[in-house]
């Protein structure tokens, strides 16, 4: 078996860029682009907060471990952030997903984020469940789940099929803020239609930065820009050489 050499450097290239931001992170902030979903994302969990009502974070129905589970951890660190600013509420985070291994890992998470504000006696296992084995029986769980727990915060971070766009359109129908992105570009085209605030593209993976979850989240955006500038210029630098030989 060879090793694909290019794909090595490109690894090393973006590990060592991830550890010099991370590094410099506090000394050179980075500044992102404006993202309406996440800033608004924030002020509607202080309104939630206030008015006792639940925010909802779905992993989707992707399974651990997997190809696709890579959406849903970004989930988890989105979870990570939403839940530390909901564990003092009368009804604090609920996450749903459709894979226990997520689920288990979704326990885990709210338990580190109430162990982080000292209220560990405030942690349910219960906040963080499996609803359906199968993409569209977590769906059909979906609305009961929403109405029971009066949710007014819908969020959908995760692996989502054609199903995303149902799941969506529920939050909808309660006039709740839905917040949804995956990774499957026709699922986002159909949730581009039905939420609110969809997360286009590499978006979905952004949220950790965005909600200030670590250096690192924000580290990793930053060396991604600069790996694609990388890429794009070594390209360009490519097409050029090679017209020049074919000229000569």
């Amino acid at each position: 078996m060879g090793i694909d050499v290019f794909g090595l450097i490109a690894l090393l290239v973006f590990v060592g860029l991830l550890l010099l931001y991370g590094v410099m992170g506090r000394r050179w902030p980075a500044v992102f682009r404006p993202m309406p979903g996440f800033e608004m994302l924030g002020r509607g969990i202080e309104r939630a907060v206030e008015a006792g009502e639940r925010v909802h974070l779905s992993l989707g129905t992707g399974s651990v471990p997997g190809r696709d589970c890579a959406p849903a951890l970004a989930g988890l660190a989105v979870l990570s952030r939403v839940a530390v600013a909901t564990t003092m509420s009368d009804k604090p985070a609920v996450v749903t997903a459709g894979d226990g291994a997520l689920a288990i890992l979704a326990q885990d998470t709210l338990r580190a984020a109430y162990a982080k504000v000292g209220a560990r006696e405030r942690y349910q296992p219960t906040a963080a469940r499996m609803l359906g084995p199968t993409p569209f029986s977590y769906v059909a769980s979906l609305p009961t789940l929403l109405d029971s727990e009066d949710v007014s915060i819908h969020m959908l971070v995760g692996s989502f099929g054609a199903e995303g766009a149902l799941a969506a359109e529920f939050g909808e129908r309660r006039q709740a803020f839905v917040l949804a992105g995956t990774d499957d570009i026709p699922s986002q085209a159909l949730m581009y239609a039905a939420a609110e605030h969809p997360l286009i593209g590499e978006e979905v993976f952004a949220g950790g930065a965005y909600l200030n979850v670590g250096e690192l989240h924000r580290a990793s955006l930053r060396a991604q820009d600069v790996v694609r500038f990388l890429i794009v210029g070594l390209m360009l630098a490519g097409t050029i050489l090679r017209t020049l030989l074919d000229l000569l």
